[in-house]
């Protein structure tokens, strides 16, 4: 894996709650490092998006989606595998989204910045975003300051999912 540290997974089926141990030969600051980002995990509730197609309603995590965007007045999710339909509006599911993952690009679409592939600088004025699905899209100019915000805030800190 890695020199800093091997990740061990053990599956118990008589285990009723999730529990970490953390080996080292000292409590360090690597040490810190992982138990920081554990806690920060486990007091960060994000909820799931229900999402419609068809006649079925799936539960879909936050990291699955690559973006939120309005096409023929409805809200759609994309991910990887498909598009859905969801039953709130941009502005309610901006405010259950993780802001650390996501950005509104424009007045109907809101991107996953985790999801990105690259960001196109060269247009004066506006963004060109790269999706990993292949997939182009825009940021508008009135939303440029924010993406940028979101950029600096760490958006896109290193994790795939």
């Amino acid at each position: 894996m890695s020199d800093l540290l091997d990740i061990k997974l053990v599956i118990d089926k008589d285990c009723q709650k999730l529990n970490v141990v953390i080996t080292n030969n000292e409590r360090n600051e690597d040490v810190e490092g992982v138990i920081a980002a554990i806690q920060g995990y486990a007091n960060k509730k994000i909820p799931m998006i229900p999402a419609y197609f068809k006649d079925s309603v799936v539960m879909l995590p936050q990291r699955q989606i690559i973006r939120l965007y309005i096409s023929n007045r409805k809200v759609m999710v994309q991910t990887s595998q498909r598009i859905y339909e969801v039953k709130m509006n941009l502005r309610e599911l901006e405010e259950i989204l993780d802001p650390d993952r996501f950005v509104r690009s424009s007045q109907s679409e809101i991107i996953n910045l985790r999801k990105v592939k690259n960001f196109d600088f060269s247009v004066v004025g506006t963004i060109g975003v790269l999706l990993e699905n292949g997939e182009r899209t825009w940021v508008a100019r009135r939303r440029v300051r924010d993406v940028k915000r979101a950029l600096e805030r760490g958006g896109n800190d290193g994790y795939k999912n």
